[in-house]
């Protein structure tokens, strides 16, 4: 996995500049090595910058936290916008490929919205909307799924859980390097993190061949245009 960029602070948004410096950190040395003057050094501004936005390190990791729970529910809506003729459940399968590719592209921001001791979760009112939105979109797709007799009578409860520890599984032997022991080439994680969702959703599919068949034609029309 590549080394984030170095962020450099000329002028304008001193916030953001804090919070690219912080998440490039992150990266590199982990959160507890990050600090908010190693930050300012990261980010070319003088020690004491930070503290105009950020009290605390924990004040720092929680916005980084937030930051990433909005990427990670822009991307879902963007790629459920772009196929709103799908099925619910190839929607889903989609949802599901959003969210592995996000922790692909934002490990910082996965690492730290991963670890709750890290961040003030339940009192951080954008990360419980945002969550609680993620939440709420995958049940109804799930609930949308059995209405239209497309997938199995199961708890959608029970498989929103199933489904989001998967996905999060997958996430985190990607950051954590775990596909090495299992012989997945780096060029291929993405693609083996997507497969596994779409085989366990073609599990839970009346028809899984049809459901494996609209996914492919999905992706293969995204990568095409």
């Amino acid at each position: 996995m590549q080394t984030s960029a170095r962020p450099t602070y000329h002028h304008g948004n001193l916030r953001q500049a804090i919070l690219d410096a912080a998440g490039a950190l992150v990266q590199e040395v982990g959160v507890e090595a990050m600090t908010l003057r190693a930050a300012a050094r990261r980010a070319g501004v003088s020690s004491g910058a930070p503290f105009r936005h950020f009290a605390t390190k924990r004040d720092l990791v929680l916005a980084l936290a937030e930051e990433g729970m909005a990427r990670l529910r822009q991307a879902i809506e963007t790629a459920l916008a772009a196929a709103p003729q799908c099925s619910p459940p190839a929607r889903l399968a989609l949802l599901g490929a959003a969210y592995v590719d996000w922790a692909a592209d934002n490990p910082a921001h996965y690492r730290v919205l991963g670890d709750r001791l890290l961040i003030d979760f339940y009192h951080s009112k954008a990360l419980l909307a945002d969550n609680r939105w993620i939440s709420q979109t995958m049940r109804t797709l799930l609930e949308q799924g059995q209405q239209a007799g497309l997938m199995r009578p199961v708890d959608p409860a029970q498989v929103n859980l199933q489904l989001r520890a998967l996905a999060y599984g997958l996430a985190r032997m990607m950051v954590d390097g775990h596909f090495a022991e299992f012989a997945v080439e780096p060029a291929a994680i993405r693609r083996t993190m997507v497969e596994t969702i779409d085989s366990f959703l073609c599990q839970l599919a009346i028809d899984g061949a049809t459901l494996a068949r609209e996914i492919a034609g999905v992706r293969a029309a995204s990568a095409g245009g």
